[in-house]
């Protein structure tokens, strides 16, 4: 089983995870989401996602990552990645920007209306 890890310097919702020689490692992503190449190369795997009903008669679309390199995804989709050599290797998934701003859109709206609450309630007594 991969280890899964915060990483420093790396932004908060970013988790790093480590595949050894022969793992693998599947996670079910959005579209626009980064897959980081931290430390050795990797191998993606995956099918297109608008194409899953048609089973194993898609083909599998395959992606050599070097290390320090970033691949997005196209679309949503499952994807399976392993070390692309005999060693092992770390990488980083990183939800898309657009998901991240509405995130840190509505937890500020969240702060601000539970500010203006209690605002209004030591003013009411």
């Amino acid at each position: 089983m991969p280890i899964t890890q915060p990483r420093a310097g790396l932004p908060r919702d970013t988790a790093t995870s480590r595949v050894a020689a022969g793992q693998m490692a599947v996670h079910d992503l959005r579209a626009r989401t980064s897959i980081v190449a931290v430390e050795g190369n990797l191998q993606l795997d995956f099918r297109d996602h608008s194409l899953a009903w048609l089973g194993d008669s898609v083909p599998v679309t395959s992606v050599t990552l070097p290390e320090g390199d970033c691949y997005v995804m196209p679309q949503r989709g499952v994807v399976s990645i392993s070390a692309a050599h005999a060693q092992s290797a770390v990488f980083a998934v990183q939800p898309s920007r657009v998901e991240n701003e509405r995130h840190g859109f509505v937890s500020q709206a969240v702060r601000s209306l539970t500010g203006l609450v209690k605002t209004r309630m030591r003013r009411a007594t």
